[in-house]
């Protein structure tokens, strides 16, 4: 008999988690896109010489966010992956070994394929 991955009591806990870590990233990610244009219009006040931040940290400040924000984006694309799949019968099944990868794992790493063992062993 097939290892049901996800009881359907699990993939309600697990949407109500991804959908509440989705809206905290889409806030995360609002803030961040309000501080790239706060900086970028603070920018445009100062003249555009070296003068005025020698050290680069106009820059710096600028690079950090836009960093911020990609990483912010991969989340939201893999909470968005998840919950589009949660429904799916396999899903929750490591795609190496068929064994269920838990819902704990899936929290935390939501766009998981595979379970802590065959990830750790680099089973694909």
């Amino acid at each position: 008999m097939a290892t049901v991955p996800l009881t359907a009591e699990e993939r309600r806990r697990l949407r109500a988690h991804l959908a509440g870590e989705r809206a905290a990233a889409q806030r995360r990610l609002g803030g961040l896109d309000r501080t790239f244009d706060e900086l970028v219009a603070a920018a445009d006040l100062e003249p555009p010489d070296d003068e005025h931040d020698p050290d680069g940290t106009t820059a710096y400040e600028r690079a950090q966010v836009t960093s911020l924000a990609n990483a912010t984006r991969t989340v939201l694309r893999q909470l968005d992956l998840a919950l589009d799949q949660l429904d799916d019968p396999g899903f929750g099944a490591c795609t190496a070994c068929g064994q269920p990868i838990g819902v704990a794992r899936l929290e935390a790493v939501p766009g998981t394929t595979r379970c802590v063992r065959c990830a750790a062993l680099g089973t694909l």
